[in-house]
């Protein structure tokens, strides 16, 4: 079984720049830094790390990891995707720091995935004492919390929910459908919460934003102000607003390497087995997007591309 999404793997041409504003700016901390990769994680991860940065000619989405329940789901992951003709491929214990043996894929719809079950989390001990991840003065002023979903573009939604829900078991718990009713953007998830992965219409695959979590509201205007802070407030590209649809609070941010973060806080927690809630074309034109607030402006639609970095090619 799936269980969540555990990372996401982004390039950018300046790994400097990129941390100075994802470590220095918003308080992500570093686990490791090699030639051409940065391995870092928000404040209440367990996990060692939940973003890459790799060394690129721009932004981009190389891949996003997933962790299962077990590592005979990697079996049972690499038949379903030899069933659909994807192409697989198993790479050794280490092949990322701390990760056991995974495997690759090239999914259905054009993104690379990875599903792993092993992954070294941090020591929650000092000196024989249990000290939990944000209880420690280094990650206390750090307002991102955890990894909470990743947004890809697909060429169609309804086959991306044949991959999705079909084949890989995940509930859909949103979608806003056209005057047909054919899906144009689902929203699903592993976790009870609104969502894993968001699916969205693109003419081609592409990606369109990760997120992490914060913890409140508070805690979004908080990251704005360290933004602005910074003299980088031209990197808040829109919010903050409330979504209508997940409920959730947003601010979207651009990287240096133009890669776009939502930072995110308030959605619901909804059981797996419940129907989708349907979001019909006039009233998620309305305020599905944006319930209060200004409708994002027109570059928000501008997807940025997926890079190969040659696996799963």
């Amino acid at each position: 079984m799936i269980l969540r999404l555990a990372h996401v793997e982004i390039t950018a041409d300046d790994l400097a720049a990129a941390r100075a504003f994802y470590v220095d700016v918003l308080g992500f901390r570093e686990h490791l830094a090699e030639p051409g990769a940065l391995y870092l994680r928000a404040s209440e991860e367990f996990d060692v790390w939940s973003l890459k940065i790799t060394q690129g000619a721009g932004g981009g989405l190389v891949h996003s990891g997933f962790r299962v329940s077990s590592e005979d789901e990697l079996d049972e992951l690499e038949r379903v995707h030899r069933d659909l003709g994807a192409p697989v491929e198993r790479v050794p214990a280490g092949t990322e720091p701390g990760q056991g043996a995974a495997l690759r894929v090239l999914s259905p719809t054009g993104h690379r995935q990875e599903f792993f079950h092993a992954f070294e989390e941090i020591d929650p001990y000092e000196d024989g004492r249990l000290l939990l991840p944000m209880r420690r003065t280094t990650t206390a002023a750090s307002p991102v919390t955890r990894i909470d979903h990743v947004s890809q573009r697909v060429t169609d939604v309804p086959a991306a929910l044949d991959y999705w829900v079909g084949a890989l078991g995940f509930s859909v718990s949103e979608q806003w459908v056209d005057e047909h009713g054919t899906p144009r953007v689902a929203w699903v998830r592993r976790t009870p919460l609104s969502h894993d992965v968001a699916l969205g219409v693109n003419p081609e695959p592409a990606f369109h934003h990760f997120a992490y979590a914060v913890s409140d509201p508070s805690a979004l205007l908080h990251a704005a102000d360290l933004i602005g802070d910074a003299r980088l407030q031209e990197r808040v590209e829109w919010g903050p607003s409330r979504h209508g649809a997940t409920n959730a609070f947003a601010l979207y941010v651009r990287d240096p390497a133009g890669n776009r973060l939502e930072l995110y806080t308030g959605d619901y927690a909804r059981d797996l087995d419940r129907p989708p809630l349907v979001w019909r074309p006039d009233d998620y034109a309305l305020q599905g997007h944006s319930w209060w607030g200004w409708q994002p402006p027109e570059v928000f639609k501008e997807s940025m591309p997926l890079v190969a970095e040659g696996w799963c090619a």
